[in-house]
């Protein structure tokens, strides 16, 4: 059986990365299936995907699971 790895959320729905990446340190940016930040505009970000900016793990935000890796993500700041 596979674990589903997932974010961790506290109770004042901060997400915390398995990396121990939080919203005030590196953040979490918008990003394509790929891992790739885009902007959060409908025809640049179809589907509700944020990558860790510190591990590259992609996160779906609707079910807290992390569905893929991009250990090295195209940013765009």
């Amino acid at each position: 059986m596979v674990k589903i790895e997932k974010i961790r959320v506290t109770d004042k729905d901060i997400w915390i990365c398995p990396c121990g990446n939080q919203p005030d340190q590196d953040g979490f940016l918008p990003c394509n299936p790929d891992g790739n930040e885009v902007e959060p505009l409908p025809e640049q970000w179809r589907e509700p995907l944020y990558v860790c900016a510190k591990c590259g793990r992609i996160i779906h935000q609707d079910t807290l699971e992390v569905v893929g890796q991009q250990y090295f993500p195209h940013l765009l700041h």
